[in-house]
């Protein structure tokens, strides 16, 4: 008697119940890591929406794309696109929270001790109240207190709003508008970015929904809209970066130290989202370990004002970006390398 061989059905994890569903609903999804960096390429905001829609856009795909070693990936949603005809997406401002040795705000800012109170600055000045839609409380790792997500629609009508982070430089400007900075933690993530869904964690803290049960994501109050359709619309160009020149005479030391700059700033300054963070503390923490080598070109003052404008022309806000680089430096220059060059 033949045997016959059936395929036995792939079970669904709970980061896959959490990407089927938000698929189903017509927001495509990504894979994520524990760092929330983007797993999976092919999804940027010139994407044809076809292709998101084979991609990342079928529920039935769910189970297989989180399963194995993938079980656990956090589920990113796509903002700014969707799967159904018409559909413009979500557009998510979030609200993030200060760390714990951040200096306070100052001038139009002094008052606001996090995103909240910068968005509340924001209504009070246009006479309107905090907005009510579908909110997120998120885990805001190592920060004082835990952030906070509004879930809008994207606009019916005129370009997709962008992206942009903090104070910061614009993120992602392939359309005409892009999202204008708000102020210190607010980051808007639009046309071209991700947010991770609720459901996911991240440590022992989760993505939680806070907002009512029957309160989904609302369209974007007028005021609000105002203000992000107050970008210039034109494509937005990344600031650029101050450039480190190779000096013509120095040690052999100091040669290198200027081709170990060049070559970080290079590197954060293109790095992109969900890996922006990880990158910079990474070129802190070497620059801190080299600079006992060539102290004359890698001093702490130099090397922080050049990582810090790579930083902002890679969308990171400057607050944050000081943050990581002092953590990074301080890191490297308790292992020094005297003898790497």
């Amino acid at each position: 008697m033949d045997t016959v061989c059936t395929r036995q059905p792939v079970s669904v994890t709970p980061h896959g119940e959490v990407a089927a569903r938000w698929m189903q609903y017509g927001t495509p999804v990504i894979r994520c890591s524990r760092r929330k960096r983007a797993l999976e390429s092919g999804w940027g905001a010139e994407t044809p929406a076809a292709e998101i829609l084979e991609k990342f856009g079928r529920p039935e795909q769910a189970p297989a794309r989180w399963s194995g070693q993938h079980a656990r990936d956090l589920v990113g949603l796509l903002t700014g696109r969707s799967t159904r005809p018409g559909g413009r997406g979500l557009l998510v401002v979030d609200l993030d929270m200060p760390y714990p040795d951040a200096q306070p705000l100052e001038g139009r800012w002094a008052n606001c001790c996090s995103g909240v109170d910068v968005l509340e600055m924001h209504a009070r000045a246009a006479g309107e109240s905090y907005p009510e839609t579908y909110t997120v409380m998120t885990p805001s790792i190592g920060k004082v207190g835990r952030g906070e997500q509004l879930y809008f629609l994207q606009p019916e009508d005129g370009p997709l709003i962008g992206c942009a982070t903090g104070a910061g430089a614009a993120a992602h400007a392939p359309y005409e508008l892009t999202a204008p900075h708000l102020g210190p933690m607010v980051d808007i993530r639009g046309a071209g970015g991700y947010v991770i869904a609720v459901g996911c964690h991240v440590g022992d803290r989760a993505y939680e929904r806070v907002s009512p049960p029957g309160l989904g994501p609302q369209p974007i109050p007028g005021w609000l809209l105002k203000l992000l359709r107050s970008g210039e619309k034109i494509r937005q160009a990344a600031p650029a970066r101050p450039v480190v020149r190779q000096m013509p005479t120095g040690t052999r030391a100091e040669r290198y130290a200027v081709a170990a700059l060049n070559g970080e700033l290079e590197g954060v300054s293109g790095a992109g989202e969900g890996e922006r963070n990880r990158r910079l503390f990474a070129a802190a923490r070497r620059l801190g370990e080299l600079s006992p080598t060539a102290p004359a070109v890698l001093a702490e003052s130099t090397v922080q004002d050049e990582l810090l404008a790579a930083a902002r022309a890679a969308g990171l806000g400057e607050q944050e970006a000081l943050h990581t680089i002092r953590s990074g430096w301080s890191t490297g220059s308790r292992s020094p390398l005297d003898g790497a060059a």
